[in-house]
């Protein structure tokens, strides 16, 4: 673990602070289940990023601090995306919850964090962004695929995954989109440019 610690600090930049005591701070912050997703999310991403060609070291620690507002009530992230001149769009204003992704960025970046992949992998890594880094696709597939996920399908995009990472991204967005529509819900503009900006990419 703590190999692993000193490796994360190495894309902290900016104002460091170090890895253990973003660690830490995760640890005493996060409800006990939210961090072990987090650490699960890590670990995901550490081992996708080798086969794709992103930084080991940015995709482990976007992993970490992917939900680092996901605690937060719906209050609290409303009142911070004002306070961060963050957009509250219709959907956000309806589900609170979808603005822990840019607070989560925002407060990433006062912890320290000025690496702007890392930094677009917490904002985007629940609706998507069509352009999204690769470090951002990495969080967004890891997230969805992590040990500890048990939903309707998730083998299959477990085996997508491991067979090619875009064939993976894909079935992730795929199933997002689906849900989303089972349930009878508007899908975000945002995760419906995500998607047509995916399938338009080369295998």
């Amino acid at each position: 673990m703590q190999e692993k610690q000193t490796n994360l600090s190495k894309v902290i930049t900016g104002e460091t602070m170090l890895s253990d005591e973003i660690l830490k701070y995760l640890k005493e912050t996060l409800p006990p289940d939210l961090f072990s997703h987090s650490a699960g999310v890590a670990r995901t991403a550490r081992a996708l990023a080798g086969g794709t060609g992103c930084d080991p070291n940015q995709a482990e620690l976007a992993g970490w601090l992917h939900d680092c507002a996901r605690h937060l009530p719906p209050n609290d992230l409303l009142a911070l995306a004002r306070t961060h001149n963050i957009e509250v769009d219709k959907f956000s204003h309806r589900h609170p919850v979808l603005l822990h992704a840019p607070v989560g960025a925002a407060l990433a970046k006062h912890l320290g964090v000025t690496n702007k992949d890392i930094l677009a992998a917490i904002r985007h890594h629940t609706l998507g962004a069509p352009q999204m880094p690769l470090t951002a696709r990495v969080i967004y597939l890891a997230d969805k695929i992590e040990p500890g996920r048990d939903y309707q399908g998730v083998e299959n995009i477990r085996l997508a995954a491991e067979k090619n990472f875009h064939a993976g991204l894909l079935a992730a967005a795929a199933q997002t989109i689906t849900y989303t529509v089972s349930r009878k819900q508007a899908i975000h503009p945002m995760t419906v440019a995500f998607w047509n900006w995916l399938v338009d990419i080369p295998d």
